[in-house]
């Protein structure tokens, strides 16, 4: 129901409840019930707001409360893959919140597929790090339609008795221990796998061997996964929980993989979570409005709901990734004195996923399909 249509019901809703007072026959009365019973359902109907988020992503709690706190219920679903995000918005799926991450944003931008967002009515943002805005900002303005909501890293994980054991010394700080093969050969010993997310680990494995992956061509993205393929090892669980459980129990004795799920896996104090020398990978995910969102306003609501400190530090603590406000402010740090998070040399060895053309995505997507098909998980 459109604000015209809500304003002329209020108003033949006013002029029935005049007439009863003057008299008007009971069964204005009964009308006038059903007219009520009728508004309240539509209201709370369209007091809805539907949620797209990664799996495992947020604290459940925060939900609950966010429903407690402004009467708006939460019809939450979730995606495993960036893929899967961009098919569900291509099927048609309608959602008043996604959390797209940053290699996304300039095609969605450029499809015309997220609102740019009035900030008016996102107070809270003044807490995002100004950091974070300005690297989205480089992003084809993607600050003016995405608010971040969780950043992290994708790095080295070792288990280092396992690791130095296989490698019968020091394990170093680099991605040769993954990369090359005299060093690939004795890890496969304790359990080391590939990273299952193939731009990411194209990425990694041709920023060590000096290349980009942007420049390259078909030719060169089927050599890259071949020398990938030739290292010989398996590639690890794309399930979250299996890789975690897998890591914990030692399993795995080195991977590349995300900061939150070594942060999950490190319950035993085993594993070794690092930013190699030769650079690892930065990414925000971050909230944004669909231009086709159903319930806009709801949208707000929750955005700016996530963005309050303490709802952000309990989403950080559930889920081990970094929230989006501003770690250098006291006051903030206070909130995740345990959390984390990678030091300033550290992030000056980061980089973003290089964005792909259609064509180099199918290149990657057909060269990983045929990796897959040849490798045991």
């Amino acid at each position: 129901m459109d604000l015209g249509t809500k304003a002329l019901s209020l108003s033949m809703g006013t002029r029935l409840l005049r007439r009863e007072r003057r008299g008007t026959p009971t069964c204005i009365t009964f009308l006038m019930g059903i007219w009520l019973t009728v508004m309240a359902t539509q209201a709370a109907a369209e007091n809805v707001v539907k949620v797209h988020n990664w799996a495992d992503y947020i604290d459940p709690d925060v939900l609950r409360d966010f429903e407690r706190d402004t009467g708006i219920r939460v019809e939450y679903s979730q995606f495993a893959t960036a893929a899967e995000l961009e098919a569900d918005l291509a099927s048609g799926k309608r959602f008043d919140v996604i959390v797209p991450t940053d290699f996304q944003l300039e095609r969605l931008i450029k499809e015309q597929q997220l609102l740019e967002l009035d900030v008016a009515d996102l107070p809270n943002r003044a807490e995002v790090s100004d950091e974070l805005l300005a690297k989205l900002s480089s992003k084809s303005r993607a600050d003016q339609y995405v608010t971040p909501y969780m950043w992290g890293t994708v790095g080295l994980v070792i288990h280092e008795r396992a690791a130095s054991q296989a490698l019968q010394g020091p394990v170093a700080n680099s991605w040769s221990i993954l990369f090359d093969p005299s060093s690939a050969g004795k890890l496969k010993a304790c359990g080391a796998v590939l990273h299952n997310e193939p731009e990411q680990t194209l990425s990694l494995y041709l920023n060590y061997r000096g290349r980009n992956l942007r420049t390259q061509s078909a030719r060169g993205i089927e050599q890259a996964t071949r020398e990938i393929g030739d290292l010989g090892m398996p590639l690890g669980p794309k399930n979250f929980t299996d890789l975690v459980t897998q890591l914990s129990e030692g399993r795995i004795c080195a991977a590349i993989t995300w900061n939150g799920i070594a942060a999950m896996a490190n319950d035993k104090g085993e594993l070794r979570y690092s930013i190699p020398l030769e650079g690892g990978l930065m990414f925000i995910d971050s909230l944004a409005i669909p231009r086709n969102a159903p319930n806009r306003e709801a949208a707000y609501r929750f955005i700016d709901y996530m963005l309050q400190p303490g709802i952000a530090a309990r989403n950080a603590r559930a889920t081990h990734f970094i929230p989006s406000f501003d770690l250098d402010l006291e006051r903030n740090r206070r909130l995740l004195p345990d959390l984390a998070i990678p030091s300033q040399e550290e992030r000056r060895r980061l980089f973003f996923l290089e964005r792909q053309s259609d064509s180099q995505k199918r290149a990657i997507d057909a060269a990983w399909s045929r990796l897959n098909a040849d490798k045991p998980e």
